[in-house]
């Protein structure tokens, strides 16, 4: 797990690898600091948008609904996939959060580190569910 501390306001914790490079115990490390960590905010789930959801993206479904740990959904890697791969892992996200989740923010963030699409609406998400969205004083 890698560390981030985000100015003083929030740190981002990012598990790489689940999938098939995760270590044998990542799955046990996972759970225990899901359990343990009580001012957790947000978990993002990001998948794929060129192969859509694998088997580890419903582990790792399981254990954040089991936990009820609240979830987001993040599809990257927009800009590899074509249009009707995209379209088709998008509908087929979009058809699991609704008929087997309970704690998934229903909203999908599509996003692309390469174009950098997606990207300011999905901080603007971050910094939302961390309460640090600066306020606008009326003059």
């Amino acid at each position: 797990m890698n560390f981030f501390r985000v100015g003083k306001y929030f740190t981002l914790v990012d598990m790489p690898g689940y999938g098939y490079r995760a270590p044998q115990d990542f799955a046990e490390m996972v759970e225990a600091y899901l359990q343990e960590r009580h001012n957790l905010k947000r978990t993002f789930l990001l998948v794929d948008g060129v192969v859509g959801l694998q088997k580890t993206d419903h582990i790792a479904v399981e254990m954040l609904e089991e936990f009820g740990t609240p979830y987001v959904m993040v599809l990257t890697k927009i800009d590899r996939a074509s249009r009707g791969v995209l379209l088709k892992n998008v509908l087929e996200i979009q058809e699991f959060v609704k008929e087997s989740t309970q704690g998934c923010f229903p909203q999908l963030f599509l996003v692309s580190s390469v174009e950098f699409s997606g990207v300011h609406l999905l901080r603007c998400f971050v910094a939302h569910v961390t309460g640090n969205l600066p306020t606008v004083e009326a003059s």
